[in-house]
């Protein structure tokens, strides 16, 4: 019960500032497209976006079962139920492993620590959380000492619904599917149950794809938007993953230490010497991974609070560390000075990182409220609105739903990615149902540097996503709007009715 209720007080208190400061872009397009999907929408149709299906699912289940919450509540709710699960799971891999239970719950609660600090978690709503769920519970059934068949099938189930929640988390699916085949040796039938339940998700979840029609779509919007993206943004990614990793570096550096520690001890012991491999090749895979991607986001390291805890927890359980050495202090002091240093430089650096994060999320939340009663005000429930930009929390406030497949228009600007027909489409569904009011909230105030022009002129901030085909889009605007009021910067576009 204790390990319960640190894990999930920790995670609540960790996640909360989410609730205040709103949503970040990815989880306020969770949130949106699971509302979309609720209110019929066929996923990749009728609402886009390019991570794979489950996440929306999941967000729009829970939207489905608490129809009477608000969709970003729902969401971050989810978001503290996955990451408090993710960390009673290595709570329980760490006891399977020998691990004393004071430093089990003490690993535990270090991984939340990791996984929902503001820079790596932007307050929840990500992808990362969910999928670290299943990979930790696959972990969790290899660690046992002997795998059954129908263990051999659930972990190899639960492996291959991980990068059907999250792509990158490939990389420790491939060191957690490793360690379970080198477990298996000399046994076919768990072998072949593994490797079969691996791929059935990805059958299931093909085959849904292809009886809703949704199949090109979501191979076109899942990879075909990544290959452009990665190539288009690929210069400001450069510039900007050196300062993400740095932060990220520090803020995790509490972990880190002491996962060295684990590395060097269980090695020393064969039977966590399995383990101990299978997390170092956990990490080095993922940054590979992320050094092939060319950039790296802070929230990539969330899975990686699991291996870094279960090292951690391997080197503070060390006897001489926490009992044997009691008695000789100056080599007491030698190995506990390292992790208390790096535990203040965690702190410190979590604490600035997350001031520099939650500053535009809480302003960009800050307008969104401001804006919705004027939304309300001038449309009914059921009446679409269209943003122009990338604020699609603007739906979330407002409760309304967007008049295009578009909530951000990010797809529509990404060179090697969007095309003219793409944009004829869009504007075929704003000729179809003109909506009541078009917001421009393509930067903080008229004139000010942001996202390309509607009507009013403004500089160009660009990460590569800067492709202007959207001249149809503003002719539109132009010929059927009117400009209305400007609401904490953002300028709303009013139907003229004749």
């Amino acid at each position: 019960m204790l390990p319960l209720v640190v894990v999930c007080l920790l995670t609540a208190v960790l996640l909360a500032p989410g609730l205040v400061a709103g949503p970040s872009l990815d989880a306020a397009v969770f949130t949106h497209v699971a509302g979309q999907l609720n209110a019929g929408g066929t996923l990749y149709l009728d609402t886009w976006d390019h991570k794979p299906p489950i996440v929306y699912l999941l967000y729009a289940g829970g939207q489905w079962l608490l129809p009477f919450a608000d969709a970003w509540l729902v969401t971050w709710l989810i978001a503290v139920v996955a990451t408090a699960a993710a960390g009673l799971l290595l709570h329980a891999i760490a006891i399977r492993l020998g691990v004393r239970r004071p430093v089990a719950l003490l690993a535990a609660a270090a991984a939340v620590v990791g996984m929902a600090q503001y820079l790596v978690a932007l307050g929840g709503g990500l992808t990362e959380p969910v999928a670290t769920v299943p990979l930790a519970a696959a972990l969790l059934l290899v660690v046992r000492s002997r795998l059954s068949p129908r263990s051999a099938l659930a972990a190899g189930a639960l492996l291959g619904l991980t990068p059907l929640v999250a792509i990158p988390t490939v990389a420790a699916v491939l060191a957690v599917g490793l360690l379970a085949l080198a477990r298996l040796r000399s046994r076919p039938l768990e072998v072949g149950l593994l490797v079969l339940g691996g791929v059935v998700p990805a059958l299931l979840t093909a085959a849904w794809l292809f009886a809703i029609g949704a199949w090109n779509a979501a191979l076109d919007a899942v990879l075909g938007y990544a290959v452009a993206y990665r190539t288009a943004t690929a210069s400001a990614a450069a510039e900007l993953s050196g300062p993400a990793a740095t932060w990220t570096t520090l803020s995790l550096l509490f972990l880190v230490v002491p996962a060295i520690l684990g590395a060097m001890s269980g090695m020393r012991q064969p039977k966590r010497r399995p383990v101990t491999l299978a997390m170092l090749l956990w990490l080095a895979a993922s940054l590979v991974l992320f050094a092939y991607q060319g950039r790296f986001f802070a929230h990539y390291a969330i899975p990686l609070a699991i291996p870094l805890a279960l090292l951690a927890a391997f080197g503070l359980d060390r006897v001489e560390v926490l009992r044997g050495l009691r008695a000789r202090p100056s080599r007491t002091l030698l190995l506990y000075a390292p992790l208390a240093f790096g535990a203040a430089i965690s702190l410190v650096a979590g604490f600035l990182s997350a001031a520099m994060e939650l500053a535009p999320v809480a302003a960009d939340h800050r307008r969104s409220a401001a804006l919705a009663p004027v939304i309300q005000s001038a449309t009914s429930a059921d009446d679409a609105m269209w943003v122009w930009g990338n604020e699609p929390e603007i739906y979330l406030a407002a409760d309304r739903p967007s008049a295009t497949r578009y909530s951000y228009l990010y797809p529509l600007v990404t060179p090697g990615y969007a095309t003219a027909q793409m944009v004829a489409d869009a504007l075929a569904q704003l000729e179809a149902d003109p909506p009541a009011l078009i917001v421009d909230a393509g930067s903080a105030r008229p004139g000010l540097a942001g996202f390309q022009r509607l009507l009013l002129p403004r500089p160009l901030v660009s990460d590569g996503r800067d492709l202007d085909i959207l001249g149809p889009l503003r002719a539109f605007v132009a010929a059927h709007y009117e400009e209305g009021p400007t609401v904490d910067g953002w300028v709303v576009y009013r139907l003229v009715t004749r």
